[in-house]
């Protein structure tokens, strides 16, 4: 059993890189095909997932740990050390951009700093505070809003392994049913929300999170690989049907649930699609899976400047068009999926560059600072 705490969840990394790419797509509008099913308008759903994974990884790496007295100022410093040096230097590209815009203005008009740009939302996003002041907006790197709640996440959980003992499962259910009760009054997004609920939003996933690592290790589950097969298959299919159908309504609320469901099914690595999942092109794409969710959102925007400035230069109007109030790229449904396979191309790579050379960097400089070993991460 205790082997098992100590496996890397290699399977569960994979999907983390999926998860990512998919929230790409979601937030790049295009007039194809793939931009266009039910299941990409609603995969901001995805980063649900996120927060499920990261419950079940903090457990599994740590819950023992905070448990038997490893420092809770030591295990919030490893986090930040893993998150936010790459918020910072993204960040930092963000504001050298409204720099560039105080020069070259945006083709909107927009003036730098003003709007979602404002220098007092710069300052929630440096200190991670921006789900909890100012303007129920995406401001900055509006990704970012994420990030931040799981840090107080994080503290919450630290305090809970370290004092509440066998307890800590009724605390993260209770937690999680409370948390599912309070979002609808605050919100008629349910969990389409990055700032008013964004952290009851969190602490759902989170929470169930924590409740299935110990779910895992308590009742071991070792089925065959036919088995096995068919229960990735139903999860694949069972994940897909409900977030294309969910959207922003009510039946959103059973999605991190849902997902808690996945991470148990496919933390066994059993079946067929698991060894999909571990083979090196969906392995490289969880290893770089923060940096892919962190950097995608500026090419993103970027991209959709450089279209305007294009379509202003030629005249040509089927290049970037406003469709239901969103901007949409391509004049044709196969231009548009080639345009989404672009984009993923170039967000992977520059993802890659920033993994190299912030990421991987800032948390090996961490860990070797905070720990006179380093321990296996779970994932």
């Amino acid at each position: 059993m205790a082997e098992k705490t100590r496996h890397r969840f290699g399977v569960l990394d994979s999907l983390r890189g999926v998860c990512a790419c998919m929230v790409v797509i979601y937030h790049f509008q295009t007039s194809g095909y793939v931009s266009n099913t039910a299941l990409i308008q609603n995969s901001f759903l995805f980063v649900d997932f996120f927060f499920v994974l990261s419950g079940f990884v903090i457990a599994a790496s740590y819950g023992d740990k905070l448990a038997n007295a490893f420092s809770i100022k030591r295990f919030m410093l490893l986090r930040l050390g893993r998150i936010y040096p790459l918020h910072f230097v993204v960040l930092l590209v963000w504001v050298a951009f409204e720099i560039f815009v105080l020069w070259v203005p945006r083709p909107s008009g927009e003036i730098a700093f003003t709007g979602n740009y404002q220098v007092k939302a710069l300052v929630a996003h440096l200190f991670l505070v921006q789900p909890f002041f100012g303007e129920d907006l995406v401001s900055w790197n509006g990704l970012a809003w994420s990030i931040a709640v799981e840090l107080w996440a994080y503290l919450i959980f630290a305090f809970g392994f370290r004092f509440l003992g066998k307890w800590i499962v009724p605390f993260a259910i209770v937690l999680a049913i409370s948390c599912t009760i309070y979002l609808p009054f605050v919100t008629d997004r349910y969990l389409n929300v990055f700032h008013h609920g964004a952290f009851a939003r969190c602490l759902i996933g989170f929470s169930l999170g924590v409740v299935m690592f110990y779910a895992y290790r308590r009742f071991p589950f070792d089925p065959r690989r036919s088995t096995a097969t068919v229960l990735e298959i139903a999860a694949v299919v069972g994940t897909a049907t409900m977030i294309a159908f969910a959207g922003a309504g009510p039946f959103s609320l059973l999605v991190p649930p849902l997902f808690a469901i996945v991470i148990i099914i496919f933390a066994q690595q059993s079946g067929l699609v698991s060894n999909f999942m571990l083979l090196s092109f969906p392995q490289f794409l969880g290893k770089i899976s923060y940096s892919i969710y962190m950097v995608h959102m500026f090419i993103v925007y970027r991209a959709y400047n450089m279209f305007a400035a294009i379509q202003n230069r030629t005249g040509d109007k089927d290049i970037l068009q406003k469709v239901h109030g969103k901007q949409t790229v391509g004049a044709t449904p196969l231009m548009g999926d080639a345009f989404t396979l672009g984009m993923l191309a170039v967000v992977i790579i520059v993802a890659y560059i920033s993994y190299s050379l912030v990421e991987a960097p800032a948390n090996e400089w961490t860990r070797r600072k905070l720990l006179r070993r380093v321990p296996s991460a779970a994932v």
